[in-house]
């Protein structure tokens, strides 16, 4: 239904949408594949061989902000209003001449792609090894995961028993790496005084949630835990000694009075969502409005080292503490734009514990420090799946048309220090 959603509001073929309750976005911007996305959300078009490109919004008095980006081109953020029928936006991409070496940044790429048989859909990065989740064709009856070294150099494949169906991979609060059925997660381990890595430990997915999925880290004294309410707008940090049990609020992150504008204007779509190609339902209307124009502060704690870092994005902060909570700096996030229709969604180097942001097409270092950002490094992540950054490096599960308009998706490493 949601892919549906998508091609009824984003469908190039604008013209075809009603002219009462939607406002047609379109122009030229001077290059082809210009991606062209709604920010703080995941949905976007293309630009055409001439650079020509049309887009729908439903009609509003808010701003929306428009992200153009590509590779090779400096990212172009617009502001619209879509208060009126047709609005026109008719710009040339800028040529971007970033000095790569002058910041330390290796261009340098690996790719490894799959057998044409299998597709990969996720990957995760534990015990330096990276762990590549493959099915084969468009089905989950023949899975697998592929076994890499850093270097994407192939070491172990282990077989997926076909009653399991493998889902997504991840690291656990305990850096363990988990994978997801559609009933039961299990943990990826070594075998004992081997090299070789099997699935084991079985256990079912709303007791795994009820014990694990609120833990963030733990500390040698605490176990720190994130509770989120009302779609994410309020969310609670708190942790709980282990010798005592004792559990105590630590910080308390609310946006409610987003929240509020975000059902007046959910109430406002949802009586006029316009019909067309099918009939989206209440609850995929109402969530695309609340990703288009607002997002739940994605606030959090990370632990690197003796220290805690929160980031703070309600306030735009970064607040440094010791473990025992007593906080040790504070500074201001200094994003790579002046407007704040900004995805604040945080990467952490999980092993040498810096952080990193993306901004169209351009990864930024941030500095923790006086929380400015560095941009490093021009990625393509319109068609990545997903990004971890492990020791210095990117790895993604991309995507790539073929000659046959197909995707063939493979896994990439870039050096990024």
């Amino acid at each position: 239904m949601k892919k549906l959603l998508l091609i009824i509001i984003l469908l190039n073929c604008c013209v075809a949408f009603s002219q009462q309750n939607y406002s047609v976005v379109k122009g030229n911007v001077g290059e082809k594949n210009v991606n062209i996305s709604i920010i703080n959300t995941n949905f976007g078009v293309s630009s055409d061989d001439k650079g020509d490109f049309m887009m729908a919004l439903p009609k509003t008095e808010k701003q929306v902000g428009l992200l153009f980006s590509c590779i090779g081109y400096e990212d172009t953020l617009v502001s619209v209003i879509p208060n009126r029928d047709t609005i026109y936006l008719n710009f040339k991409m800028k040529e971007t001449y970033y000095m790569l070496d002058a910041v330390g940044v290796s261009v340098d790429k690996i790719k490894r792609y799959s057998e044409p048989s299998y597709v990969m859909y996720d990957f995760e990065i534990f015990d330096d090894k990276v762990f590549v989740l493959q099915r084969k064709g468009n089905t989950l009856n023949e899975c697998r995961i592929l076994v890499q070294d850093l270097w994407l150099d192939p070491i172990d494949t282990i077989s997926i028993p076909n009653h399991i169906k493998p889902e997504k991979l991840f690291l656990d609060c305990l850096d363990c790496c988990q994978m997801l059925g559609r009933d039961s997660v299990y943990q990826i381990v070594r075998e004992d005084n081997t090299n070789n890595y099997i699935i084991n430990y079985a256990t079912e997915i709303a007791h795994y949630a009820e014990v694990m999925d609120k833990i963030i880290f733990m500390t040698p004294t605490h176990v720190f835990f994130k509770k989120t309410m009302m779609d994410g707008y309020v969310a609670k940090f708190y942790r709980m000694g282990f010798e005592s049990k004792n559990i105590e609020t630590i910080i308390v992150c609310n946006d409610m009075k987003s929240y509020d504008m975000v059902k007046d204007e959910r109430e406002y779509h949802a009586t006029h969502k316009f019909f067309f190609l099918g009939n989206p339902s209440n609850d995929d209307w109402e969530e695309f409005v609340k990703m288009a124009w607002f997002h739940p502060k994605d606030s959090q704690l990370y632990k690197v080292q003796d220290k805690i870092y929160y980031f703070d994005h309600l306030n735009n902060k970064i607040i440094t503490y010791d473990f025992d909570m007593n906080q040790l700096h504070e500074c201001d996030i200094t994003y790579p734009t002046e407007e704040n229709f900004w995805r604040h969604r945080i990467y952490k180097d999980s092993g040498y514990g810096r952080f990193y942001t993306v901004f169209g097409t351009k990864l930024n270092e941030i500095n923790i420090n006086n929380g400015k950002t560095k941009p490093l490094l021009n990625i393509n992540t319109f068609m990545a799946e997903k990004m971890v950054i492990h020791k210095g490096h990117l790895y993604s599960v991309t995507k790539r048309r073929d000659a046959l308009h197909g995707f063939v998706s493979y896994i990439e490493r870039i050096e990024i220090n």
